[in-house]
């Protein structure tokens, strides 16, 4: 749904630069394709955040069913590291043989 206002806008802008401009036609187009290009370079980026946030929360949710993880070669779990959700990463429970490390829990699987 939201595409179709993004559309709705370049159309908008469109007939605008048609109207109030002085732009040749091809000018027009251009401008048109750039911000399209604009547009669409954000919504892949919107899309792609949202599929690492989704990551991240599967990691998470794993991590709070008990289950073990795995983070750059090193097994976690809740029995040897604490979850911090403020930075969403995993620390190391001291007198562990991994005290004081941190993981990041996007680059856990």
């Amino acid at each position: 749904m939201s595409y179709l206002y993004i559309v709705a806008v370049i159309v908008l802008l469109y007939a605008g630069m048609h109207f109030f401009t002085e732009l040749s036609h091809r000018q027009k187009l251009s401008m048109a394709g750039v911000l399209l290009l604009i547009i669409a370079g954000a919504v892949a980026w919107n899309q792609s955040v949202d599929a690492q946030q989704e990551h991240v929360r599967a990691v998470i949710l794993k991590f709070s069913q008990h289950q073990t993880l795995e983070c750059r070669g090193v097994e976690v779990n809740d029995r040897t590291f604490t979850l911090s959700v403020g930075t969403q990463s995993f620390i190391a429970n001291s007198g562990t043989p991994h005290a004081g490390q941190i993981y990041d829990a996007a680059g856990c699987r």
